[in-house]
């Protein structure tokens, strides 16, 4: 059942956007009744999920107690538990269908292997949209089902950089389908450096391929990340003073950076994290403006409540293009800091333990490592949302069998072809708490 369902999540990931049915306000698409059904079997499966917790579980359930407070705070009980529900199934349900399922790295390896083979498959579709400049699949999605969910201007000159449209290929936006590649890029770049293989190759490729057709800064800025955290990968255990100083030292920069700056140390960051500077510019604008709702809401934000912004800055629309920043702005600094000392948490600890991995399991540790958080940094740039946000929180649980899962001490790593399988010889220890 675990398996039909974590098929049935990877399936739904790509399913075009236009294929959903609307149950009064709420938007009902296959990845949500998957999450569903993963809560359902989490729920059923609660004495495995105690033996694992830790303290990313109560944080992400304070995370959803903010949010239902914030909700009910500022609208209403059914618009609470409406509302928290759905977040409940893109968080909770993400989180503990990873926890759940990737529990050895064999399926860790299998599935970072599906969503990589997936967009090689689409790198075709992928190609033609941008060079031909047609959402091909979009448009026959729209014909299938009748409904419309792209934004009109995705098929305007606005997303057309040198002759070359922004591909989405079956996602709302270029910049989630180039941030969803950027997820595995780690995990592909380091299978084709271990093994070399055809097939690695082609992988790798068409994930930089597809980043290259979203014409984003987003994956390419995830990528250059990924590049820089290598190192901090790489030296952790011997210079971890020095890393701890440089991160201390880089709040106190940015602390007096704020000071010292009229666009303060955010407004930097997201200006100069951007491409194109009409878009960084309208970011440092949402940053700006939302700040005064931030401040006079600091612990349950303003939920679904549109945010303050001058008259004769209308037509700046209403979306807010940071994952942190709106997930602050809705339910509150609590809220947005609880997330990120989990995600943190994990991160760090996982990090501490790397190297009780032998390399066979050590080269995929480290591409999550790279991959989350690439995608913890450019959430301060991109709104996760639609898929990428059940995928993120996803990716926080898909790491939870390193804790569990040591390397055999008489293991080679590899039994078979080296290039297609990593079925490593482990054993599974119990954590005493």
């Amino acid at each position: 059942m675990l398996r039909l369902i974590a098929l049935l999540f990877v399936i739904s990931i790509f399913i075009p956007v236009e294929f959903y049915t609307m149950a009064g306000s709420v938007r009902i698409e296959a990845y949500r009744i998957v999450l569903g059904l993963a809560l359902i079997y989490a729920f059923f499966n609660l004495n495995t999920l105690l033996k694992q917790m830790d303290i990313t579980d109560i944080l992400l359930f304070g995370l959803l107690a903010l949010a239902f407070a914030s909700f009910w705070h500022n609208h209403s009980l059914q618009k609470a538990i409406e509302s928290s529900g759905l977040y409940a199934l893109e968080t909770l349900g993400a989180f503990y269908l990873a926890r759940l399922y990737i529990n050895s790295p064999e399926r860790f390896y299998h599935f970072n292997k599906a969503f990589i083979i997936i967009l090689t498959l689409l790198l075709g579709v992928t190609v033609y949209e941008a060079l031909a400049q047609h959402r091909i699949l979009h448009e026959i999605a729209e014909q299938a089902t009748g409904n419309k969910s792209l934004d009109y201007r995705l098929y305007t000159h606005h997303y057309i950089r040198g002759g070359i449209m922004r591909a989405t290929s079956v996602f709302a936006h270029p910049i989630l389908f180039g941030t969803l590649a950027a997820i595995f890029f780690p995990f592909a770049i380091m299978a084709f450096l271990r093994w070399r293989s055809f097939g690695n190759g082609l992988g790798l490729l068409s994930l930089l391929l597809s980043m290259i057709m979203t014409l984003s800064s987003a994956p390419l800025l995830s990528v250059i990340f990924q590049g820089f955290s290598v190192l901090l990968v790489k030296f952790w255990d011997s210079a971890r003073r020095l890393w701890i100083g440089l991160f201390f030292s880089g709040i106190a920069g940015a602390m007096l950076l704020n000071a010292a700056s009229n666009r303060g140390f955010f407004g930097i960051l997201i200006s100069y994290l951007t491409f194109n500077p009409n878009t960084g510019y309208f970011r440092m604008l949402q940053w700006e403006y939302s700040m005064d709702d931030i401040l006079n809401n600091p612990l349950l934000g303003i939920a679904h409540n549109d945010w303050t912004r001058p008259y004769w800055k209308q037509w700046m629309g209403d979306s807010i293009d940071s994952f942190w920043l709106l997930l602050t702005l809705q339910h509150g600094i609590f809220a947005a800091l609880l997330l990120l000392i989990a995600c943190l948490y994990v991160v760090f600890s996982t990090l501490n333990r790397i190297n009780q991995q032998n390399d066979t399991l050590k080269w995929m540790v480290t591409a999550w490592i790279l991959s989350f958080m690439s995608l913890i940094l450019i959430g301060f740039t991109v709104d996760y949302f639609g898929k990428l946000q059940p995928l993120f929180f996803f990716m926080l649980g898909a790491i939870g069998w390193a804790r569990y899962t040591l390397p055999h001490p008489d293991s080679d790593g590899v039994n078979g072809n080296p290039a297609t399988s990593p079925q490593v010889t482990t054993r599974q220890v119990e954590v005493k708490r």
